[in-house]
């Protein structure tokens, strides 16, 4: 068996990004951006006004203006401002030659075909937006590395951007392996249990914004478990089995991974749960062999199979948060442990339902708890590692 540690390196060594892709921005959200974007203009590109009001002459604020003409917002004219005058404007819109001031409109009082200004508060240069005042042309807008948010959208639109280059995401193929499992909504015999690896994984990667996943099903049978994994290592990046991966009679991962090509790099890891977990390469893509029981599923991919497609999507790795036990905990051999908790403004409980096949607890739990393996004893408020679920 190798550490955590060890395991998480070596997978981080074979995790790269993946090619770049050109999309729509509005197709980029929870892309992560290759190239740094410069804005190809200023924003505003020109003096603007912020204000529905009247465009003035600031040392012509204490007369009566007449109102020479109007400007809306859209509109090409280049007017210039006369003497002793004002020029309707309105918000968004251009601001006419020699106005250096917007007054608004509930500030103004008509006279006929003229304003009087009443507020005192008006001050030189008032709501008029200045080019390149929320952005100047070859100005970084958004570095390499970014993960686009819904909220960068109409940025990048402001700017002009209607595509740009982002990581592409990983294609995910899940196959599923044991003779026991039946899909629900299905009757349940003796013997046969409910498979429901393949929603949770599912569910994890969806969470990660990838959508590329196929679910493969396989009986414990070597040649269909290297038929099936064959087939899913040709049309995709990281390939998932669950179940098979120990070293019991009918379980056969480990050698259809072998006989498929697939280069092991590690198989057991001193952890619970999921021990025997395996990772292997095929060229450029990843396989993972995951322990069949569902709480080892989900642990190992919190702890090896998020990272990796992190890493192929262009992101940071997510870090580790501190915590401090609510309780003392005892662990009972020298192994890293990933327990289920409960964070709460920095406290963490240890849930009960620890056990590998137990997936009830998770109803509460929202993060794991890392106990590391070279220490046995954790007092009340020890400080531990946690990863957040989300």
């Amino acid at each position: 068996m190798i550490s955590v540690a060890e395991a998480r390196s070596r997978i981080q060594a074979y995790s790269h990004s993946l090619d770049a892709i050109v999309l729509p921005i509005e197709q980029a959200v929870g892309h992560v951006l290759v190239d740094d974007l410069l804005s190809p203009i200023d924003i505003p590109s020109f003096r603007q006004s912020s204000m529905d009001g009247y465009a003035i002459r600031w040392e012509e604020r204490t007369q009566d203006l007449r109102i020479q003409d109007e400007l809306p917002a859209g509109s090409l004219q280049l007017l210039q401002l006369d003497q002793a005058a004002s020029i309707k404007v309105f918000t968004g819109g251009l601001i006419p030659e020699f106005a250096d001031t917007v007054v608004q409109k509930e500030w103004v009082e008509l006279k006929g075909n003229s304003i009087c200004i009443k507020s005192e508060k008006l001050e030189k240069g008032m709501h008029i937006r200045m080019p390149g005042s929320e952005i100047a042309q070859q100005t970084l807008a958004l570095p390499a590395g970014t993960v686009i948010t819904a909220s960068m959208v109409g940025f990048m639109a402001s700017m002009g951007f209607g595509a740009i280059k982002v990581y592409r995401k990983p294609s995910i193929a899940i196959v599923i392996t044991g003779n026991e499992l039946v899909a629900p909504g299905n009757p349940l015999l003796t013997g046969q249990v409910y498979e429901s690896n393949s929603y949770a994984l599912r569910a994890l990667l969806k969470e990660q914004g990838i959508n590329q996943i196929n679910v493969f099903y396989a009986k414990d049978h070597l040649e269909e478990t290297a038929y099936t994994l064959e087939s899913a290592l040709v049309h995709h990046d990281l390939v998932l089995l669950t179940g098979g991966v120990s070293v019991g009679d009918y379980d056969f991962v480990v050698q259809a991974c072998l006989q498929v090509g697939v280069d092991q790099v590690f198989h057991r890891v001193a952890q619970k749960p999921g021990k025997p977990i395996f990772f292997g390469v095929q060229d450029a893509k990843l396989v993972f062999g995951l322990p069949g029981n569902p709480a080892s599923v989900m642990s190992c991919f919190r702890q090896y199979v998020l990272p990796a497609t992190q890493m192929m999507s262009g992101k940071k790795i997510d870090e580790p948060i501190m915590g401090k036990l609510k309780h003392g905990y005892e662990k009972q051999s020298n192994l890293c442990f990933f327990l289920k908790g409960r964070v709460d403004s920095g406290i963490v409980t240890v849930l009960g339902g620890q056990a590998s096949y137990q997936q009830n607890s998770f109803v509460q739990a929202n993060c794991w708890i890392e106990l590391d393996a070279n220490q046995q004893k954790f007092e009340q408020f020890s400080m531990v590692k946690l990863h957040p679920f989300h």
